[in-house]
């Protein structure tokens, strides 16, 4: 196999020099080889400029299986087939995101307060899209002497805003849409506007933080907010003043996102204008990693979904709206609406039924966006043929002319709030998701309880999908020539990786001169192995081996190339891409640490005892699981709490410790309870 091209002039100097001094060191006076043993820890086995190796071989994987899902989509050739591949796509979605399990119950919805306005009224609107999941929404309403009841009804999911529905540029949809003889509904998503879940969740985080522990238990945060949003559809067909057969969908942003979710998955919505979301996966990811959770559906592109899959699932009339400098690529919505017309025109759907307004400008729904998202909803939700051609210059010219502060924005901020506090949790019955998890979590618990002990292994490999070593292969490469300390001791730098796969993992081994009395394997979350290097000499002074090693995205490939929403670990991005593509960072780190210690191991004939630390613990106790043969010890240094515990308490917990739906078989730290029976 090709040597990797390595310079280990730092270590060989300073191993000389020590080497040379010892020369003149009394038989009798210990050796000090902690300043060798420094030297080999501070240079790198890979090569410069690989830090980010690891993030960009996930992303790679991941690019290629975006790509391959959009030449599915075009080889469909017939109507047939489209509805054929259609149906199967929007069942394996549905399974993605946790399933659509929760009951129907009832809405209890009651409007709180009527506003008149110049040409329609605003209705302050309560529902519970779950027993005491309450939704705080303003309903947009035509004044009756202008537009006869009952109306076309269309729902505006919004973005990430602290607001929520009481930001201006919502409102400015739910007023334009009103005005234009529509009754619209703005609501709130889950942690924005007035539905905070826990003290002080508002915004993404909360979206993340609520979807990791929901992940545990086989849900997700798409899961809870596409419900909501055919609770929200239920409340708008349940009005008398509302026509039954269909409704529109239209948002930005994170609403962009529920608008493409609810679009492909509730047939109830017959028009959509996704704004400033689709573009495509390799697009979006490349220039600012994965985003918030319920973008993210789990498993996704081993079925084949992503962003042309958002326009083409729900077999609607689908306009795309984007801007040229928005931080989602306009390039990617370029490269999906092609995809798009190609389906569109090679199985007969009709490519009238599909659309892209693009305007200049950053992140914003603009006027422009909102006029032309309205004039699809006339033309294909109220069915109006006599409807203009969208006129995407036009509303270019809309942009460059809009002032905000002339236009009305619906009503003022401070009188926005459906509740009396501007909190749902203030109100009396009021039951957190995270409540809901809770429950599923003592279900689950209770399920499980009394299965032989064996099941928690056997479901941790399967979980987080450990594949035999033997199946994965390992490539072996010594970084540089063998070299021994003036101890006698030998350190072995070499590079692993699995046959197919272009992740590497480097390792330093120690191997003591003499009888070997056993093996240690070092494993840390964190990027620099000199924190472990008192740890060294005092394991070779037992007659120890150790291999210091780095796990993916940590140590030498623990490069942070985007910050994923406040968490700052560099393994939390390219654990959120593992998880669209149906693998676990917990696994992958798992099926690396079976191979290190079966190659230490063999070095030194011992089982081998893990020191693991921080986030590489829950790895270590899946290795342990998958190949306890391997393996004398686990020793967990600063571990992450339970799963269970963190359910319990709310907390958040970092995709890259989560293996999907694991709760309902065993939690991590059950791997560990066979440790002394072992």
């Amino acid at each position: 196999m090709k040597r990797v091209p390595f310079f280990f002039t730092g270590i060989a100097g300073a191993i000389a020099a020590v080497q040379m001094a010892a020369a003149d060191v009394s038989a009798n006076e210990p050796l000090d080889l902690q300043p060798q043993i420094d030297a080999v820890l501070r240079e790198r086995i890979l090569p410069k400029g690989t830090e980010f190796s690891a993030h960009d071989a996930i992303l790679k994987i991941l690019c290629a299986m975006d790509e391959a899902s959009e030449d599915v989509w075009r080889e469909l050739k017939s109507r047939a087939e489209y509805d054929a591949y259609r149906t199967k796509m929007r069942e394996r979605l549905i399974a993605g995101i946790g399933g659509l399990k929760f009951e129907r119950t009832p809405l209890n919805a009651k409007v709180t307060e009527r506003i008149p306005r110049d040409g329609y009224s605003v209705e302050k609107v309560l529902f519970e899209s779950r027993p005491g999941v309450y939704v705080t929404a303003l309903a947009f309403v035509p004044e009756m002497a202008k537009f006869k009841p009952p109306y076309r009804g269309i729902i505006v999911p919004c973005g990430h805003t602290r607001e929520a529905k009481g930001t201006d540029f919502y409102q400015r949809g739910g007023v334009m849409g009103a005005l234009a003889g529509f009754i619209v509904l703005v609501y709130d998503p889950i942690a924005q506007g007035e539905r905070e879940q826990v003290p002080g969740g508002i915004g993404c985080v909360p979206h993340n933080r609520y979807g990791a522990l929901a992940a545990l238990l086989r849900q997700s945060t798409a899961q809870q907010r596409v419900w909501d949003g055919m609770r929200a559809i239920d409340y708008l067909l349940s009005r008398d003043d509302v026509i039954k057969d269909g409704v529109g969908c239209m948002g930005q942003s994170g609403g962009g996102t529920m608008t493409s979710l609810l679009e492909a998955i509730d047939p109830r919505i017959v028009a959509a204008c996704p704004a400033e979301f689709i573009s495509s996966l390799r697009e979006v990811i490349t220039a600012i990693g994965p985003q918030d959770a319920e973008q993210n559906v789990y498993g996704q592109l081993t079925f084949g979904f992503n962003h042309a899959g958002f326009a083409l699932l729900g077999g609607n009339a689908v306009r795309i709206h984007c801007s040229f400098d928005d931080f989602f690529p306009i390039a990617g919505s370029r490269e999906t609406y092609a995809v798009v017309r190609d389906v569109a025109k090679n199985c007969g759907l009709g490519v009238e039924r599909y659309g892209m307004t693009d305007v200049p400008g950053p992140h914003a729904w603009t006027e422009g966006m909102r006029t032309s998202s309205i004039q699809w909803m006339r033309r294909w939700l109220a069915g109006d043929a006599a409807t203009p051609e969208i006129d995407v210059e036009a509303c270019r010219k809309i942009d460059a002319a809009f002032d905000p502060k002339k236009a009305d924005g619906g009503l003022p901020r401070n009188m926005v709030n459906v509740t009396p506090e501007g909190k749902v949790a203030k109100l009396p019955g009021f039951k957190s998701i995270y409540e809901y998890l809770k429950e599923d979590l003592a279900a689950a618990e209770k399920n499980r309880k009394g299965r032989v002990p064996s099941y928690a292994a056997e479901a941790a490999v399967k979980r987080a999908g450990i594949t035999p070593l033997d199946e994965l292969g390992v490539a072996v490469v010594e970084a540089c020539p063998r070299k021994t300390l003036a101890d006698g001791t030998t350190v072995i730098c070499e590079i692993y990786s699995f046959f197919g796969r272009k992740l590497k993992f480097p390792a330093i081994t120690f191997l003591p001169k003499g009888e070997m009395k056993g093996a240690v394997l070092v494993t840390d979350d964190r990027t620099d192995r000199m924190i472990h290097r008192k740890r060294v000499p005092q394991t070779l002074a037992a007659g120890k081996a150790i291999m210091l090693a780095d796990l993916a995205c940590t140590g030498e490939t623990g490069g942070l190339r985007h910050k994923f929403y406040g968490c700052k670990n560099p393994d939390e991005g390219p654990a959120v891409m593992l998880y669209l593509l149906g693998v676990s960072m917990v696994g992958v780190r798992a099926e690396e640490t079976v191979a290190l210690a079966d190659a230490l191991k063999r070095k030194t004939g011992h089982p081998v005892e893990i020191v693991a630390h921080g986030r590489t613990c829950i790895s270590s106790a899946h290795a342990f699981a998958a190949r306890r043969d391997l393996f004398a010890t686990v020793d967990c240094l600063i571990p992450p709490k339970s799963w269970a515990e963190s359910v319990r308490q709310s907390e958040y917990v970092p995709f890259a410790n989560v293996v999907n739906g694991a709760l309902l078989d065993y939690d991590w730290t059950d791997l560990l309870k066979e440790r002394e029976k072992k």
